[in-house]
């Protein structure tokens, strides 16, 4: 992606400009993908059995995940591998992906594929078992082994290989074992069903790239959000490598306490990718955090808020956000914005509930 020296101040966020040479927007591709979903006024992506999904830049993603495996202290990729592969299971199945009868194959292996490009994944080459991808290869391997074991309708003990930076082979040994399909995920706390009768279609202008497709110049993708929360919740239980000063700076209430780590991981993890990031904010009015929070959050899946109120001598903010799915990634963008327009290490506060929940931020050096 080519960018400009130039940049551009737009509703509190500072933006570089994109090269127009970069910019191929592919119509057909984008009618596409957006005919898939809808986005609702509070920043749900949904598909059309009401699962939530987000878009991700792929450099984000992976800085994401070496950032949350950090947080967790161990070796977390299996964990990360299985949550993909439940997930797309429980998709192909519920989406009705594959179908019986003649010529069953070559059709099937046509559905693999076509939904492989338009999420932005790159490509699955079935009777090889090979993947081009721009993944991270636990994301794409846990995909495709979803994708394999419901067309061959066979279970496999599995591994894989990277080749070089975009080819991934799979080394696949029969499994003679019973194993029931996926179900749907054991939800958290967070994991509401939202009633949220604002749907629009989704708008994305999307460029095609050899491998998956790109917005405004930058590779990205979208992912089902439950993959994320099948990864949190095998986090219960576990300590983290965080300080104890760290896990102390989240506060949360009116939430079962053996839920509360693996909220506090999940937001850190997001919130830590902001601080880590380029991105340059400043939020000093209720309008300048609205338009943030849509620039950042909203339009690409990640929510949005009910209202706010802050102070602005003690620079302390409150939100009242719709619980749900996404609430950890909301969170975490939020505290890395106010970090970053006050520049000052920050106190969080969850008041937790079924259906609103609060997060106010204040200074964490009041408390010192």
């Amino acid at each position: 992606m080519k960018l400009n020296n130039l940049v551009i101040h737009y509703n509190g966020v500072i933006m570089p400009l994109v090269d127009p040479e970069d910019e191929r927007h592919d119509s057909h591709l984008s009618e596409i993908v957006n005919s898939q979903f809808t986005i609702t006024e509070r920043g749900h992506i949904k598909d059309h059995y009401g699962n939530s999904w987000m878009i991700w830049s792929l450099v984000e993603l992976e800085r994401w995940w070496n950032i949350f495996e950090s947080t967790i202290g161990i070796p977390f990729g299996r964990k990360l591998f299985n949550s993909c592969c439940d997930e797309e299971e429980y998709l192909i199945a519920q989406c009705g992906l594959l179908v019986k009868g003649l010529f069953k194959n070559k059709r099937n292996r046509g559905s693999i594929h076509k939904r492989w490009q338009n999420l932005g994944w790159g490509n699955l080459d079935i009777n090889n078992a090979k993947i081009e991808t721009m993944l991270p290869s636990t994301i794409a391997a846990g995909f495709a082994i979803a994708a394999i074991e419901s067309f061959q309708n066979k279970r496999f003990k599995s591994d894989w290989r990277q080749k070089n930076n975009t080819e991934i082979f799979l080394d696949l040994t029969l499994d003679e074992r019973e194993i029931p399909l996926a179900q749907k995920h054991t939800n958290l706390p967070w994991s509401t069903n939202m009633n949220d009768q604002s749907l629009r279609t989704l708008e994305l202008q999307i460029e095609d790239r050899i491998l998956g497709w790109s917005i405004e110049g930058e590779m990205s993708l979208i992912l089902p959000v439950a993959i994320f929360s099948r990864l949190f919740h095998s986090t219960i239980g576990l300590d983290s490598s965080l300080t104890s000063g760290e896990i102390n700076s989240w506060s949360i209430e009116g939430l079962d306490g053996r839920f509360c780590q693996p909220l506090i991981y999940a937001s850190y993890s997001v919130y830590q990718l902001f601080i880590d990031s380029d991105k340059h904010v400043f939020a000093d009015s209720k309008d300048s955090w609205t338009n943030l929070l849509e620039y950042f959050c909203n339009q690409w899946g990640w929510g949005g808020i009910q209202d706010l109120s802050f102070d602005s001598d003690s620079e302390t903010i409150t939100f009242r956000v719709h619980t749900s799915e996404i609430l950890p990634f909301l969170f975490g963008r939020i505290v890395g914005i106010w970090e970053r327009s006050y520049g000052k290490k920050p106190k969080i506060t969850i008041l937790f509930s079924e259906e609103l929940t609060t997060l106010k931020i204040e200074s964490l050096h009041a408390y010192s």
